[in-house]
């Protein structure tokens, strides 16, 4: 004891004041070091918590982004189908069209021709008719009493048959 009172200290002033630093050690460690190391371990649970979120969420991103270029994927291959589709489809339309078309100009070609032969049956009967009224018209005048009404019937007869 004598060491502490050469360096001027009392004990029982130290006894005292350690007893008072070890009571503002617990009050301390009760109401301030407890709720700031609850404060902090709720801090990091919550840190670590949206850490653990934004990878969740950066997973999803990615993989929402993997999906969204599938979905396009496919969705740009059902377009190819489907133009081609239709393509195939013009054109089927276009081969029967112009299928039906050449039909239909062969049945107005054929039905022209036959109207042009029987126009021309027609022109050549009224040329024939015209003909032989023309040939009794000039045999009256050129031979009117000189063949008889016999003879006459079959000159005609044999002119017509002549003129076919």
């Amino acid at each position: 004891m004598d060491i502490f009172q050469a360096f001027g200290l009392d004990i029982k002033l130290l006894a005292a004041n350690l007893v008072n630093f070890l009571i503002l050690v617990a009050i301390l460690h009760k109401f301030a070091y407890r709720p700031i190391l609850k404060f902090v371990k709720d801090r990091q649970e919550k840190i670590e918590k949206g850490i653990k979120e934004a990878e969740l969420a950066t997973k999803k991103l990615s993989e929402a982004v993997e999906k969204k270029k599938e979905i396009l994927s496919d969705a740009h291959k059902e377009a190819q189908e489907v133009i081609k589709k239709a393509k195939d489809q013009a054109i089927a339309q276009s081969r029967d069209l112009v299928k039906k078309t050449k039909q239909e100009t062969a049945q107005i070609v054929e039905k022209a021709k036959k109207d042009i032969l029987l126009e021309k049956e027609i022109s050549i009967l009224s040329a024939k008719k015209e003909i032989t009224s023309a040939i009794m018209a000039a045999l009256d005048k050129i031979l009117p009493k000189k063949i008889g009404k016999k003879n006459e019937k079959k000159f005609i007869e044999n002119a017509i048959k002549d003129i076919k």
